[in-house]
C-alpha cells in the first residue's frame, strides 16, 4: 500500500506544479487554428472502417518512477462516428445534434510483483477540428477500480468527474480554454497538426480537475524508420510543456517528447520517445478493418496476444 500512496502522490504531482498560473489564458498566438481540416475531414476517413494498430512500449521506471525495465504491448482504435454532446455518447438515431467526431482509445494491461494493471484512455474529439468532446480513463490494479472523465458542454464548461472505491471521489466544473486538449488527445492531436505556413504551434493541456500546462509542437524535420513492417518516411515532431504533464504511456512526461508521424494518407503514429529516453512506444503493426463485424486476430502478422 505504500507504493501505491507514492503512486498517487507522483500522478499528483503535475497539477500541484502548475499553480495558479496554469489556469491563465493561453498566448494570443494559441487562438490561431492549428489542425488541417483538409486531412481531418478527408474522404479517407470515409471507407467504413477502423485503424487498429498495435505498439510495443519499452520503459526504464515503473509505475511508481523507480528505475525498472518494462516492457508491454499496447492497443489503439482510431474510428470516426457521430457524437451526441447532449447525451455526452455516441449517437443514437434519435439524436436531436449530432457531431461528426473521432473516437481514439489506447490500451494495455503489464504486470508488477503481485499486481496486474489494466489501462484503458479514450477521446471523442470533433472531426472538423478535434475539438475535445468527452475523455475518459478506466483502470484496475489490484486496489481498485478507478473512472475518471472530462465532459466538453456545448455552453464552454468542462465537467469533470472521478470515481474508485480506493482513490477517492471528486467532481465539478470549470471554464474551457480554446486549443486546449486532455492528455487522451494527444496522439491524435499530432496527426491533424497543419504545418504548411507554420513550423510550429502553440496549444494547451487540460488536467483533469481544470488546471492547464502550455504546450507548443516544432516540426523539427523528416527522417526514414526503420520498424518491424519495413522502412518509411516519417515527420519528426517535438512537443514541449511548460511543465510535465500526465502520460499515457510514461506516468508522467519529461518535459519534451518527439513523435514520428508517417507521410502516407493518414499520417499513421510511427513512434514516441521521450527526451531523456525513459520511455518510447513504436509501431509493431496496423490495419483497417471494421473490428466490429470481423475478427481482426487471423489477419494480423506480428502481433500474437491481446493488450
Amino acid at each position: 500500500m505504500i507504493r501505491f500512496l507514492l503512486l498517487l502522490a507522483l500522478l499528483a504531482t503535475p497539477l500541484i506544479l502548475v499553480g495558479c498560473d496554469a489556469r491563465s489564458a493561453p498566448p494570443q498566438e494559441a487562438t490561431e487554428p492549428i489542425t488541417d481540416t483538409a486531412f481531418l475531414t478527408g474522404d479517407a476517413w470515409n471507407d467504413g472502417q477502423a485503424e487498429v494498430a498495435f505498439y510495443q512500449i519499452e520503459r526504464t521506471q515503473n509505475q511508481y518512477g523507480e528505475e525498472a525495465e518494462q516492457s508491454f504491448l499496447v492497443g489503439t482504435y482510431l474510428v470516426k462516428h457521430d457524437f451526441d454532446p447532449a447525451a455526452m455518447a455516441k449517437a443514437r438515431a434519435d439524436a436531436e445534434e449530432a457531431v461528426s467526431a473521432f473516437k481514439y482509445a489506447l490500451f494495455y494491461e503489464f504486470e508488477s510483483g503481485s499486481y496486474q494493471y489494466k489501462r484503458n484512455y479514450v477521446i471523442n474529439a470533433a472531426q472538423a477540428d478535434l475539438t475535445p468532446l468527452k475523455a475518459s480513463f478506466t483502470s484496475f490494479d489490484w486496489c481498485s477500480n478507478r473512472y475518471r472523465e472530462l465532459a466538453f458542454q456545448p455552453d464552454g464548461t468542462v465537467d469533470h468527474l472521478m470515481r474508485s472505491d480506493d482513490y477517492g471521489n471528486s467532481a465539478g466544473s470549470f471554464d474551457y480554454q480554446a486549443h486546449a486538449y486532455p492528455v487522451e488527445a494527444i496522439p491524435v492531436l499530432i496527426r491533424g497538426l497543419d504545418f504548411a505556413e507554420k513550423d510550429e504551434h502553440l496549444f494547451s493541456i487540460v488536467l483533469p480537475e481544470g488546471d492547464y500546462v502550455q504546450a507548443r509542437a516544432r516540426l523539427d524535420g523528416t527522417d526514414t524508420m526503420d520498424l518491424e513492417s519495413g522502412s518509411t518516411e516519417a515527420e519528426r515532431i517535438v512537443v514541449m510543456y511548460d511543465t510535465p504533464v500526465p502520460s499515457l504511456i510514461g506516468e508522467e512526461t519529461d518535459e519534451s517528447e518527439t513523435y514520428w508521424r508517417g507521410t502516407d494518407p493518414l499520417r499513421l503514429l510511427l513512434k514516441v520517445e521521450s527526451a531523456t529516453g525513459r520511455y518510447n512506444m513504436t509501431l509493431v503493426e496496423e490495419l483497417r478493418t471494421p473490428y466490429w463485424n470481423e475478427n481482426l486476430w487471423p489477419r494480423l502478422e506480428r502481433v500474437t496476444t491481446r493488450p
